[in-house]
């Protein structure tokens, strides 16, 4: 990158020195694919909650094969619902401080979304999904298909390369993953089967099963 960055200037001070001698305005028909790095955490959604945190890398127009993503233009916030033992968790970009919702990040669906109550106003939870679209290698993109929402105090993760499975033996394979998962347009739902993380460190693994889905109106990354 840094290389990049040299041949960069040095091609605009050759273009400076020229002084403007040519009129020809489609020398530089090259497109700017630059991207704009964006960090998202789910702590600094609703503070200090116990979640992990995680960071996007830089967003993209273009996936990973080169061919453009998603053309369609989203608009309004981006909203998503976890139901989770019979409850119903709201989650919205609306007057959110720091969010993300993109389609296509180098071949993920990603979001990381503030739960709101059901008047929409801001309140201590959060969402984080990530769903690989068909044909992205999890090992160049080094993710696979997971979900983790905090409500309150409590952490539920469906996400079967978790390090937690190192951590605690009691974990075993089936109690954190996601079963399905559709993406369509700039909308993601599954199924998914969650541990609750607190409830590692008492000995005695509680689950849940689950459904999830996300839409993201005007791409964010902050």
């Amino acid at each position: 990158m840094r290389r990049l960055n040299v041949l960069v200037v040095a091609i605009f001070l050759v273009v400076a020195a020229c002084g403007g001698g040519s009129d020809d305005t489609g020398s530089n028909s090259g497109s700017d694919k630059s991207g704009t790095t964006a960090a998202v955490t789910t702590e600094a959604m609703s503070g200090d909650d116990g979640m992990d945190e995680t960071t996007a890398p830089a967003p993209t127009t273009e996936s990973k094969d080169g061919a453009s993503g998603d053309n369609s233009e989203g608009s309004g916030p981006s909203t998503a619902t976890v139901t989770l033992e019979g409850e119903t968790y709201n989650f919205s970009t609306e007057g959110a401080v720091v969010a993300q919702c993109l389609t296509d990040l180098f071949g993920i669906f990603s979001v990381q979304l503030p739960m709101v109550d059901e008047s929409g106003a801001s309140t201590k939870g959060n969402v984080s999904i990530v769903a690989l679209h068909e044909g992205t290698d999890p090992d160049v993109v080094g993710e696979v298909n997971s979900i983790k929402v905090g409500i309150g105090d409590e952490d539920w993760v469906a996400d079967e390369a978790s390090p937690m499975f190192e951590s605690f033996d009691v974990l075993k394979p089936g109690m954190s993953q996601v079963d399905s998962m559709e993406v369509d347009g700039r909308t993601v739902r599954g199924t998914a089967t969650f541990f609750r993380q607190n409830s590692l460190y008492a000995g005695e693994v509680e689950t849940a099963t689950g459904t999830f889905e996300a839409t993201c109106g005007e791409e964010r990354t902050s």
